[in-house]
């Protein structure tokens, strides 16, 4: 999503936990933000700091499983199914969630990646 703002990636991050201390209150760290969309987050409770991907544009280019699976991802609210991809954040090397938004009630909601578990 182009003109991703920090503070909205911010508030976005409280919908999930902290990989390691299960807090929910998280920070986009300014001085780590690149101009190709790579961000750190920062667990405001334990410093725990993980990246933050916001060039989806690049990432569904690059991966083309991805597209498919936005299609059959039903939204948590209206049961639609059908998402577009917001932002991503790896927590941990075993879990990657997707921040999406409904294409048919604009809700917008984390969803647990199947497909970027690093084992």
């Amino acid at each position: 999503m182009p003109g991703l703002a920090p503070d909205e990636v911010e508030q976005r991050l409280t919908s999930v936990q902290c990989a390691i201390c299960k807090g929910d209150r998280f920070g986009i760290d300014r001085r780590f933000m690149q101009p190709d969309g790579e961000w750190r987050g920062v667990c405001m409770k334990c410093r725990y700091s993980f990246p933050v991907y916001t060039d989806m544009d690049f990432y569904i280019r690059t991966q083309p499983d991805i597209p498919y699976r936005l299609k059959e991802i039903s939204c948590t609210e209206c049961n639609h199914r059908g998402v577009s991809l917001d932002f991503r954040a790896t927590m941990s090397v075993r879990e990657s969630i997707y921040f999406v938004t409904c294409l048919g009630c604009k809700r917008k909601f984390p969803e647990r990646s199947s497909m970027e578990a690093f084992e």
